[in-house]
């Protein structure tokens, strides 16, 4: 997929999309456009928040309860890992250990560790270990392929 972006100096900003044949992604980008795309609920403080998927660092499972971590708070989720990684797949949530989900745009840099794990570091600092069971299937993503379907 192609990406132009154009600064202009006046006058509406618009937003182009050309597709051959409506499907998911497309789907998913033209949600984002409009402002209608899913949002994720989340428990901050007592109060209930609808999170865009794109401020989501990471997810984490700790003794059974999800946790959403932003760029500077932790809030909770109700939806287990797996739903969250089969609805935000396509949105760049990478399932990198058996108790934790990543936002693979969010990540700084990776770096190669010993026995094939990888350290992302995060815009906001964290650092995460993609465990050895899914760095291959990282580094097959980064590449732009897809995962093996079985």
């Amino acid at each position: 997929m192609k990406l132009t972006l154009e600064r202009i100096a006046d006058g509406d900003e618009e937003v182009l999309i050309r597709y051959y044949e409506m499907n998911e992604e497309i789907e998913v980008i033209a949600g984002i456009v409009r402002g209608t795309g899913l949002r994720i609920p989340a428990i901050w403080e007592g109060q209930t928040l609808l999170l865009l998927p794109e401020l989501i660092y990471y997810m984490e499972n700790v003794d059974g309860v999800t946790y959403a971590y932003l760029e500077d708070k932790v809030v909770r989720v109700s939806e287990s890992l797996r739903t969250l990684e089969l609805c935000y797949g396509k949105r760049g949530f990478f399932r990198c250990s058996k108790s934790m989900i990543l936002n693979i745009y969010k990540i700084r840099y990776l770096k190669s560790e010993p026995y094939s794990r990888i350290r992302a570091t995060m815009e906001n600092g964290e650092q995460v270990m993609i465990s050895r069971k899914y760095a291959k299937e990282l580094r097959q993503i980064l590449k732009g392929g897809a995962k093996d379907e079985e």
